[in-house]
């Protein structure tokens, strides 16, 4: 399997690399992987705005747990590498965050508050790597979730508290933070606002060369009206100079700079917000996508020598935000210098989404299928940076500690196709070994509309039936309450049995189960969908599944 992949990674395009791998090792990010179920994968998407790049792939922990990476940050902290990233296994809809007023949820232990069942992020979860492929979760943090908007995690470090500060949300009451003494946590609860004038919506907080922090906001100021039916926000961009300890800005007008208003942006026709912030070479940068519903578009950005301006208009970079929205940067270390690591969220999209002006402003309510594509940033002399290419594999070079290049990732893609008239199965010939299976599944209600979905959670059991060499069977069955909205690995004991198929069905009317398949490596497995009794084979997939 990985000798295939490798040859597929050489033929992939790739962002270009001026290091020798034998002296500077990389790491392998995937963003978009060729689809290995030819469009059959149960997620179609919207007819205006698919996936023009490839699939997004959905990595694994070293747990054998889905990797979320939903608008993910990167740092290097302690020796390690630290993704921190929103997570919403516990439900689908957008824009929820908790319990929904109005629905009979289950009470706990059958639904615990904040992690399956809950429509809604409910919580960060913070990753770390010592080579940037093999990740390992450290904490989920879920801190009482009608106190915080627990997405865009940011975090730095205190000089002055010797504190990790992780900022979170961004919506009209405020920017929340925790504190930590590890990258890792475990974090602060109740999180607290931060302390000081502009700060809500979207931000980043950038780090200079002496320590000195500054964040960027784009506060909401006005609308203006583009249609009959939408009101466009119009939101002012401003950047400031944080307090030694990071929790609070320094509030005087001489560390306070109003950077773009909102009429002047509106002039040029500019609406921006998912700000990013990040310090280079000498001079700050901000970029910025364009205001929308949660969807795939420009990227504009701006620069300047001093952190507090004036900034110089640097245009766009990218025209389709390689079919994300912008999410921030991120500076890296490493053997040959500070790496800035663009960060865009690849919502995917629905048939149901909202068209405004030709755009698709909206993407699909499963919001745990979302990924983070990530972009090494190359700029020119004079300082711009240079327009986007959309690699669908990049390189990242390493710190110097590591000392040989990580093995690459395997493109795993989402499969929903477990329904009430469909089922999926894998055909072992010869049979499987192993006492123990380990399949990581997850569940999606159908999209009735924008930020309405089919129900809370699927209406019935998750069904895998074994089928043995001897001609014996088990079913093993889980309710849709024990079954996360991103891929999360169950656990069947089959003793040491040979299995000759596996099959996943249901009974549920209103959405579908999923699982991940990898690029077949041999003819020993054959994968595929049963309608009717009728199977269809998918020749370039094969089912994961974990056996020991």
């Amino acid at each position: 399997m990985r000798s295939l992949f490798l040859l597929a990674l050489a033929l992939a395009p790739i962002v270009s690399v001026v290091w020798s791998a034998q002296q500077h090792p990389y790491a392998t990010y995937i963003n978009f992987a060729t689809d290995i179920l030819d469009n059959d994968d149960g997620l179609t998407p919207h007819p205006l705005q698919g996936l023009p790049y490839g699939k997004p792939t959905y990595p694994l922990t070293t747990d054998g747990n889905g990797r979320e990476q939903v608008e993910a940050h990167l740092t290097y902290f302690e020796g390690k590498y630290w993704m921190h990233s929103a997570t919403w296994g516990c439900g689908g809809s957008i824009f929820v965050y908790g319990r929904v007023s109005g629905i009979n949820f289950p009470t706990p232990p059958v639904y615990p508050p904040g992690q399956y069942g809950e429509p809604g992020n409910c919580g960060i979860k913070s990753y770390s790597s010592d080579d940037f492929m093999s990740w390992t979760l450290e904490t989920f943090y879920q801190p009482s979730i009608t106190v915080a908007n627990v997405t865009k995690p940011v975090v730095r470090y205190s000089n002055a508290t010797q504190d990790y500060v992780m900022y979170m949300g961004g919506n009209s009451a405020g920017i929340y933070y925790a504190t930590s003494k590890s990258p890792g946590g475990p974090w602060s609860d109740p999180p607290q606002f931060m302390r000081g004038s502009y700060l809500n919506h979207d931000f980043d907080v950038a780090v200079g060369p002496d320590g000195t922090h500054y964040i960027v906001t784009d506060p909401f100021t006005s609308t203006e009206a583009i249609s009959a039916y939408y009101n466009m926000p119009i939101w002012d961009i401003w950047v400031q100079q944080l307090a030694p300890n990071l929790t609070s800005t320094m509030g005087t007008p001489e560390t306070t700079v109003r950077v773009r208003s909102a009429q002047s942006l509106q002039a040029q026709g500019l609406y921006l917000e998912a700000a990013g912030f990040f310090y280079y070479n000498g001079y700050w940068y901000m970029t910025f996508g364009r205001t929308c519903q949660n969807c795939a578009g420009p990227i504009y950005y701006y620069y300047s020598p001093n952190p507090l301006g004036p900034y110089t208009d640097g245009g766009f970079i990218s025209l389709d935000g390689c079919g994300g929205q912008n999410k921030g940067a991120n500076v890296l270390p490493s053997a040959q210098g500070p790496v800035v690591v663009a960060g865009n969220l690849g919502y995917r999209t629905s048939p149901s989404n909202v068209i405004v002006n030709g755009s698709i402003w909206h993407g699909d309510n499963h919001q745990a299928a979302s990924s983070t594509y990530f972009f090494p940033l190359e700029f020119n002399a004079d300082h711009t940076i240079k327009n986007y290419t959309c690699p669908a594999t990049v390189r990242i070079p390493l710190v110097a500690n590591v000392t040989t290049v990580p093995e690459p990732p395997t493109p795993y893609q989402l499969d929903c196709r477990i329904r009430g008239w469909q089922s999926i199965q894998a055909i072992y010939n010869p049979p499987k070994n192993g006492s123990t299976l380990e399949i990581p599944v997850w569940q999606r209600t159908d999209n009735l509309g924008q930020t309405t979905n089919a129900g809370p959670k699927l209406d019935g059991v998750l069904d895998v039936t074994v089928a043995f060499a001897n001609g014996s069977s088990a079913t093993f069955s889980w309710a849709s309450t024990n079954i996360s909205w991103a891929p999360s690995k169950i656990a069947i004991d089959v003793a040491g049995a040979e299995i000759s198929t596996i099959t996943l069905s249901t009974n549920s009317t209103n959405g579908c189960y999923g699982t991940l398949v990898e690029p077949t490596t041999s003819g020993q497995s054959t994968y595929g969908s049963l309608i009717q009794g009728v199977f269809k084979k998918s020749p370039k997939a094969q089912l994961f599944v974990n056996s020991f």
